[in-house]
């Protein structure tokens, strides 16, 4: 779930008084701090995720590219089979017969083909992020919705149930409170879906880094010892292979089984 859903899920909560990440940042990072020191978790804070966020969009893909110019100025439009792309060096074009992606690789000087292609074109204003889509022969760069200063994949550290059991009743109890409203119905829902998830998901308070080396969240972690994946850190995120089977309750037998008591 990104950050702006989140949002959106509390603005609902509330009867929509049009909050912002910045009137509640606080809450969000209060909320995970009190995770941390009730599961013994390093889980980092809600504005150390957007930050990370932040570093991942715009690390390089192989299937990711900068543009240079605005792609609303040629209305979005991909160039689709163009004649010489090299001598133009267009930095990316759209093979309808193969409905299939180039992109321009300017070191090697060739165009390496992908299904989807993503771009980041940068303004004054801030960060703007495309995803290709293609329809019969056209192709097009489609905004992918954002506010590219403040979000965040929450679902990279916290499964939905987190978030929606914990986090969102934690902020919501915590903004209606210092509003001076009545809380205690976020309050209630606070408290038991935190003993719901508790009687759920079994997390601990370490875990052995190779296993979860691949996840975003402890992507920092595996590139500072790839010499030794093999050791223990503290948990950064929940997951939901954390989950436990249903407990059934023990049957003993009575005096007229066979062995009695």
């Amino acid at each position: 779930m990104k950050l702006s859903k989140c949002l959106q899920y509390i603005n609902t909560a509330l009867n929509f008084p049009a909050v912002t990440y910045l009137d509640i940042n606080l809450f969000f990072d209060m909320a995970i701090a009190e995770l941390n020191t009730t599961l013994h978790t390093a889980i980092p804070s809600v504005s150390d995720m957007i930050e990370a966020f932040r570093q991942n969009v715009s690390k390089y893909e192989a299937n990711k590219i900068i543009l240079e110019d605005d792609p609303a100025d040629s209305n979005y439009i991909i160039p689709s089979n163009p004649t010489d792309p090299l001598e133009n060096e267009i930095p990316c074009y759209y093979d309808s017969e193969e409905k299939t992606f180039y992109i321009l690789n300017k070191y090697s000087h060739e165009y390496i083909p992908h299904k989807i292609v993503k771009a980041v074109f940068i303004t004054s204003a801030g960060m703007h992020l495309y995803q290709t889509i293609n329809y019969g022969s056209t192709a097009a760069w489609a905004e992918v919705p954002m506010d590219p200063n403040y979000e965040c994949d929450l679902d990279a550290y916290l499964p939905d149930d987190w978030i929606l059991l914990w986090l969102i009743p934690y902020v919501c109890f915590k903004y209606t409170s210092r509003d001076g409203g009545t809380a205690q119905t976020f309050a209630e829902e606070l408290a038991q879906g935190f003993q719901q998830l508790q009687e759920t998901y079994d997390v601990p308070d370490k875990v052995l880094l190779a296993t979860y080396a691949d996840k975003d969240a402890y992507h920092s972690l595996a590139e500072d010892n790839l010499n030794n994946l093999n050791i223990y850190v503290p948990t950064m995120a929940i997951y939901e292979n954390m989950k436990h089977s249903r407990n059934t309750n023990a049957i003993y037998g009575d005096f007229y089984d066979r062995g009695g008591f």
